[in-house]
């Protein structure tokens, strides 16, 4: 039988890998999501949607590529959180869950002082911390149960059409609205599990934000690019 120390760091070193899989997963949605939203009028507009179209069309394969990829990616990598079988070689929602529930000892405020000690802590914050407890992981329980139906789709959805290419799939309805409610629990998982192991956060800006921005940046540094060598174009043939 492990000690508690053990269990409390084995727990933290799973949240921390989940962690980074999580943040890759985001990145990947955010980037398909803004490639989409390059070419919508309602979103950008009119005007900006049609240029947007035009340069993507002037790199279709590249664009076309990155889309599908990211896509792809974050369907896989998502579906893995929630996978199910033998919870005890995959690493998911459910073995991070059912080892804190089976373990929930190990994750005691006393654990927790013992295992950050030598950490320095400002009394004032630390008055406010509170250890992992039961209702913590029945709150997240039941939100996988409410999406049981999502994520039965989704791994249907993940093995018959981008892990393998079934000959009989089938039809399987995944919304946009779907996926963000399971970015969000996965999210607000690992987020509880840092707080209760680390008394910690995580900033989502870099893996949020910063994709979307550097669409935008990439499709408006080949617009300017285009523009000057039309406009070099010009001069060469006395066009202006």
């Amino acid at each position: 039988m492990h000690s508690h120390q053990h269990n409390f760091k084995e727990v933290f070193d799973w949240t921390k890998s989940l962690q980074t899989r999580y943040l890759h997963t985001l990145a990947a949605f955010r980037i398909y999501e803004q490639l989409r939203k390059i070419a919508a009028p309602n979103v950008v507009g009119k005007r900006k949607a049609e240029a947007n179209v035009k340069t993507y069309g002037q790199h279709l394969y590249f664009f076309t590529s990155i889309q599908e990829a990211a896509r792809v990616y974050f369907f896989i990598e998502i579906a893995k959180f929630f996978d199910e079988g033998n919870r005890k070689q995959s690493l998911t929602i459910g073995l991070l869950l059912d080892f804190a529930q089976e373990n929930l000892s190990s994750f005691s405020e006393k654990e927790f002082f013992k295992y950050q000690q030598g950490r320095d802590f400002i009394p004032e914050l630390m008055s406010g911390y509170k250890e992992l407890t039961l209702e913590d992981l029945k709150k997240i329980r039941r939100r996988l149960k409410n999406n049981q139906k999502v994520i039965k789709n989704l791994k249907i959805y993940r093995d018959k059409f981008l892990a393998h290419d079934d000959l009989k799939k089938g039809e399987v309805k995944i919304t946009g609205l779907q996926i963000r409610t399971l970015l969000k629990i996965i999210q607000d998982t690992i987020d509880l599990f840092i707080l209760k192991l680390d008394f910690a956060s995580t900033m989502y800006s870099n893996y949020d934000k910063e994709p979307a921005f550097a669409v935008d940046r990439v499709i408006r540094a080949l617009q300017e690019h285009e523009k000057e060598r039309m406009e070099k174009i010009k001069t060469q043939y006395g066009l202006k």
